[in-house]
């Protein structure tokens, strides 16, 4: 275990087995793509104010890792493009894109899109967003890149539905609210199952029971170990 959106928390996961890694991403106030998730400094690092509004120099200064446990004291918060150069060629990535309703999601988008370009990593990454903008702002300038938009409760999808009319991947959805026939209605229309953030052993026996594609979680060897046992 290790402070979210760190690097440290990242190299972690990967050792653990991990397949892909689930990331939340955000612009600065000087437009550059950070991965972290709250739009406030204070819960995960020693500093504060709205993260819109201050530089990646000065958040990248601040300790974003002693709040969780001193022994990371000195964790910042890493650019994308410090991510994707530590995932390339070894894990996937779900890159979730958040901003505040005031703000402009463009911005966001490009940039993600110029991050992955950059990198050559667009086969090994997935966007999501509880926006819809970003998702069909994403589509309409890279149609090959996948998505997968989040929804905070279930899904009953038809062909006429957001991710359907898209060209969408899959949905990401919130595991209290799902059950096996309503996975299994979301793959007769072709689309894969994720969930969202599933803790406990008896939660993710019965995400992987349900047969859904993918389980996020703060626990990834966890979740590897109860579906290597499922699987014998």
């Amino acid at each position: 275990m290790a402070p979210e959106n760190t690097l440290i928390a990242f190299e972690k996961a990967v050792k653990a087995g991990a397949n892909m890694l689930e990331m939340d991403v955000m612009l600065t106030g000087d437009g550059q793509v950070i991965v972290f998730h709250d739009y406030r400094l204070g819960r995960t690092t020693n500093g504060t104010g709205l993260v819109s509004r201050l530089t990646a120099a000065h958040i990248r200064s601040l300790d974003a890792g002693g709040w969780f446990d001193k022994r990371f004291g000195g964790e910042k918060v890493p650019l994308l493009d410090e991510v994707l150069e530590m995932a390339k060629g070894r894990v996937k990535l779900n890159i979730e894109m958040k901003h505040r309703r005031r703000d402009r999601v463009g911005p966001l988008v490009e940039k993600c899109i110029r991050v992955v370009e950059r990198h050559h990593m667009g086969e090994e990454v997935m966007f999501s967003s509880f926006n819809r903008e970003a998702l069909r702002l994403l589509h309409n300038s890279k149609p090959r890149f996948r998505f997968a938009p989040l929804y905070r409760h279930n899904l009953n999808p038809t062909p006429r539905s957001f991710p359907l009319q898209y060209g969408a991947q899959g949905v990401v959805l919130n595991h209290h609210f799902l059950n096996m026939t309503g996975v299994r209605q979301i793959h007769n229309l072709g689309l894969r199952v994720f969930v969202y953030t599933v803790s406990g052993p008896h939660r993710i026996e019965k995400m992987i029971g349900i047969n859904v594609d993918g389980i996020i979680s703060d626990d990834p060897a966890l979740v590897k170990s109860i579906a290597h046992k499922t699987a014998v």
